[in-house]
């Protein structure tokens, strides 16, 4: 018997670790995961179907998508992720830059990946654990957040939470001065200045709140 001259369909199941997802077994031995579209699409849709070429290609595509974008969603259900944190990840797999931004334009059409989510998210979230705007701001940046999204985003956490910067470092300093008490003044006013600074506050600000919270600290 004249084997087919393109392989056919061996075997078709659903993944039992993604619902949605199938499995194509092939008699040439390969085996691919792609979702249902592709299967109707192709004609992959029963054991015994002949594939063309053109319809081999897009299985073979839609397999490296699929991964690239079950990949993505398994970042993201573990954190949020910008969506240049999820390339960098996504370069580590055997695919093209064309594939990653495809699978990644997916996830953003299904509003799955969002960099204005993110960075919205992140403001409030830094903000309140004491991070100055200044920190907020280079954070995003280093995400991959672009720099229009970053100064909306902290602009309206600043706005939605009262945020005042002064009052923030005063409140910072007072929890980090407690942990000084046994450190010696010269001592213990390099090192929560510099905790400051690194927190993004402005100098003066650093310093003038610095002397004053380990002033009280001193008189008590």
């Amino acid at each position: 018997m004249t084997e087919p001259p393109f392989p056919t369909v061996k075997a078709l199941r659903e993944s039992p670790r993604r619902p949605g997802r199938y499995l194509v077994s092939l008699s040439d031995g390969q085996e691919l995961l792609v979702g249902v579209t592709a299967l109707a699409d192709t004609g992959a849709t029963r054991p015994g179907a002949v594939l063309t070429a053109p319809a081999l290609e897009r299985l073979r595509h839609e397999h490296t998508l699929t991964e690239l974008t079950d990949r993505a969603l398994d970042a993201l259900a573990r954190g949020r992720r910008t969506r240049r944190e999820l390339e960098l990840r996504l370069r580590r797999r055997e695919a093209s830059a064309a594939q990653i931004r495809e699978a990644l334009d997916r996830l953003e059409a299904n509003g799955l990946l969002s960099d204005e989510a993110v960075a919205s998210a992140e403001a409030a979230a830094r903000l309140r654990r004491g991070e100055a705007p200044a920190r907020v701001k280079q954070q995003l940046r280093r995400k991959g957040v672009a720099g229009s999204l970053v100064g909306e985003a902290v602009a309206d956490a600043m706005r939605e939470d009262g945020f005042d910067e002064e009052a923030a470092c005063r409140a910072v300093a007072e929890k980090r001065a407690r942990t000084l008490t046994s450190e010696d003044p010269g001592a213990a006013q390099r090192k929560l200045l510099g905790f400051l600074l690194r927190r993004g506050y402005a100098g003066s600000v650093a310093r003038r709140v610095a002397r004053d919270v380990l002033g009280s600290v001193d008189d008590e």
